[in-house]
């Protein structure tokens, strides 16, 4: 299980403070796997386009057993381009490419390393009603590490998003998460996301 919620800040038409908070389950249980905090600054360039970068912590455990609770911390540097079009008046196709230059803090088994990634992430996003709507996304990453280029994962997400109001927002689906060698995960996630305008008195 993924829970994740974002509590973005409009600062004024062009310019937003992201903010996202997550933590994700071990398993089928609730004991954390991973924590995480992501913060940076949007610009919007116009209706299309947006960029944002900014900076994240994660802290994941070491082993999938939980009795070891020794967590890995992670810093990263993150860039990202965001590109999204109407294609229909009720459907609306999107493309983000991300860049992340990875930190990793030595552990009791591994030393210190850092890592370079790219993700490009193509989605469609169909309203059914007013409030719903389907998403459909498949999210490619490939790393640089240790002096190799390698495959690191694809995501593969369903989701159902209910629009409470313009600045209210909640996701709930299903991932798909492919690792290399042959091995996978199933997901459900859960999103929320409030936005806080500082210029738009209708809050």
């Amino acid at each position: 299980m993924w829970l994740n919620g974002q509590l973005p800040i409009q600062l004024n038409t062009k310019w937003q403070l992201h903010n996202e908070a997550g933590y994700r389950t071990l398993g089928n249980s609730a004991s954390a796997l991973q924590y995480l905090y992501r913060t940076g600054i949007r610009y919007n360039i116009n209706k299309n386009w947006n960029t944002t970068a900014g900076v994240a912590f994660f802290f994941t455990r070491t082993t999938y057993t939980k009795q070891d609770d020794e967590f890995a911390k992670e810093f990263r540097f993150w860039e990202e381009v965001n590109y999204k079009a109407q294609l229909t008046k009720k459907l609306q196709y999107q493309t983000r490419i991300r860049i992340e230059q990875r930190y990793f803090a030595a552990t009791s088994s591994k030393q210190a390393y850092h890592a370079f990634r790219y993700r490009i992430k193509p989605q469609l996003q169909q309203s059914i009603t007013g409030k719903w709507s389907l998403l459909i996304a498949d999210e490619y990453m490939q790393q640089y590490a240790h002096g190799n280029w390698s495959f690191d994962q694809n995501r593969l997400i369903v989701n159902a998003l209910y629009q409470v109001n313009k600045l209210t927002q909640f996701q709930a689906g299903y991932m798909w998460l492919r690792w290399p060698a042959h091995s996978s995960q199933n997901i459900l996630m859960l999103s929320f996301q409030k936005t806080i305008s500082l210029h738009d008195k209708q809050q």
